[in-house]
């Protein structure tokens, strides 16, 4: 059997304007609606505590996918997404979260994967197959961005701290925050 090498992806990390506890919540939502607009979803097929398999159907391009995974939940530090059955021999991806000042989170994706068809998966892996799956990945953390961030606008369960403005002794002066 010849021994195949997993093309890693380029790790991607994005600020939200929201708590660590809100964005773990919000991406572990699974099977609960998606996104205005998008057509992908997600479906728990079965669950064991923090252990479960999810049906993911994605839009890459000019196809659909369904892939199964499994997910581990580490609340609310991090996600890890384990490729069961799909277009790839094997995934493995990782959503990690660290709480900065203000409320904010940075959340990072890492992950790697196999194409399984030797010599020519390794070259279409890295020459094509790695750009397309950033590039979704990249799309789906923006896109779930966004709606973290209204939802944690208008949240009464995490609620946002008010900002503190400060004037300065001189009354002229610029004003700290």
């Amino acid at each position: 059997m010849t021994n195949l090498r997993s093309v890693v992806l380029t790790p991607h990390e994005t600020i939200v304007d929201a708590p660590r506890e809100m964005v773990f919540q919000m991406l572990t939502a699974f099977g609960r609606g998606n996104l205005p607009g998008s057509k992908e979803k997600s479906r728990i097929v079965e669950q064991n505590g923090d252990h479960l398999i999810v049906e993911f159907t994605t839009n890459a391009i000019y196809k659909t996918y369904v892939t199964l995974e499994e997910v581990t939940l580490y609340s609310p530090e991090r996600i890890t997404f384990k490729h069961l059955n799909g277009p790839l021999e094997s995934c493995d991806e990782v959503f990690t979260f660290e709480d900065l000042p203000d409320d904010k989170t940075k959340w990072t994706h890492t992950g790697s994967f196999r194409l399984g068809w030797p010599v020519v998966g390794d070259v279409v892996g890295k020459n094509i197959t790695k750009r397309w799956f950033e590039r979704v990945m990249r799309k789906h953390m923006r896109e779930m961005q966004e709606a973290i961030e209204a939802r944690a606008a208008r949240s009464h369960v995490f609620k946002r701290k008010p900002k503190v403005t400060l004037a300065s002794d001189d009354a002229s002066g610029p004003e700290q925050t």
